[in-house]
């Protein structure tokens, strides 16, 4: 191979990405990290330079595909190059493994093993032995300084349920400069600050990792207000609620029993949907709309309306719905993807880019 020849093709590195990204359309996510696992290959042979952004592409890649084995290549390759590792780079990793919108991802590639992504993120078990400096996890990477690293670290503890770690975690996050200093953040209220932001995320994931007893000491430790925590997360932590201090319930208690109501109708409605029933309810002066017929002042499954006096009403063949039931398949809900909407639900990206303001010196200019 000639010199020109081989500095041509270092210089395809875009093009390469671009073209293994579009074909995305005709193949599935094996096929394309097999081509640039490939690539990666040949070039080593020939000692062509595989660019940094090829990197990236295969770690990313990795990922989607649930591939340790992958995964240890190309962060040992990173890490031998001693180029580190953007947030950018770190936070798309991080992505992978966790899914879009109802898990399309999963249902894309599969779900990795709890055992693997566990390996990728604290350390591979075959690599144990090697010396802190030169061990290439994807811990190893991590800059616990800088937010836009270590919202996505903890939301991937999350996933794994590594309660344990994340407790570790939040015990430094309690004591880091960051969160003592609690700057505000651009372009959001002032009541919104780098401390709130991270102490929310904390209390979040770690009820989403099931650590019930971990996440109720965070909100008595933070002072969170329950009445600003999103349904979807009140629903899971109401399933400790016997780890509810004592303190919290004293300022936080009349809530509490609201939450609680909501999440036993809600349940309830689940049940309800289950066995194709509806619950109508009747106010004081008959059905809830006024109207006639068995519809009447229907306001969905486990509606609590009418001073919970009412009476089912069957919307699908028993039949069907009983067979269904007995499925070894039946759930009561989805669980693709973890958490709901990926790491980062696109609504709420903005809370996390948002950057930190330096607060300024009375007197000083600017």
């Amino acid at each position: 191979m000639s010199r020109q020849t081989r500095q041509s093709l270092e210089a395809l590195h875009e093009p390469i990405v671009r073209a293994l990204y579009r074909c995305r359309d005709q193949v599935d996510d094996t096929a394309v990290l097999r081509t640039v696992n490939g690539i990666y290959s040949r070039y080593s042979v020939y000692g062509v330079h595989f660019d940094d952004q090829l990197l990236a592409f295969g770690l990313k890649f990795s990922a989607r595909c649930r591939g340790l084995h992958n995964m240890k290549r190309y962060l040992r390759a990173i890490r031998k190059r001693g180029i580190g590792m953007t947030s950018n780079v770190f936070r798309a990793t991080i992505a992978k493994f966790s899914i879009g919108h109802r898990g399309l991802g999963e249902i894309r590639n599969g779900r990795w093993q709890r055992s693997d992504l566990l390996q990728v993120l604290l350390g591979f078990d075959d690599c144990a032995s090697l010396p802190k400096e030169e061990q290439f996890h994807l811990g190893t990477f991590l800059v616990r300084d800088d937010w836009q690293y270590l919202h996505g670290w903890i939301a991937a503890l999350a996933r794994c349920k590594a309660v344990d770690v994340m407790w570790a975690e939040w015990t430094l996050w309690k004591n880091c400069q960051a969160r003592r200093d609690a700057r505000k953040l651009a372009s959001i209220s002032p009541a919104m600050t780098a401390k709130t932001r991270g102490d929310y995320w904390f209390v979040e994931q770690m009820t989403y990792s099931g650590g019930l007893r971990e996440a109720w000491a965070m909100v008595e430790a933070t002072g969170t207000d329950l009445g600003r925590l999103k349904d979807r997360i009140m629903m899971r932590l109401l399933d400790g609620v016997e780890f509810c201090s004592a303190k919290v319930w004293e300022a936080q208690g009349e809530a509490i029993r609201g939450r609680l109501v909501g999440k036993w109708d809600f349940e309830l409605g689940k049940i309800e949907r289950a066995f194709g029933v509806s619950w109508v309810p009747i106010g004081l002066d008959g059905p809830g709309t006024g109207l006639d017929g068995p519809g009447a002042g229907l306001d969905g499954p486990g509606s609590l309306e009418g001073e919970g006096e009412g009476y089912h009403v069957l919307f699908e063949d028993q039949e069907k719905v009983l067979e269904a039931m007995s499925s070894d398949s039946f759930k009561l809900e989805e669980d693709y993807g973890y958490p709901y909407e990926g790491v980062v639900p696109e609504k709420e990206r903005w809370v996390h880019d948002a950057v930190e303001v330096e607060e300024t010196k009375s007197g000083e200019d600017g």
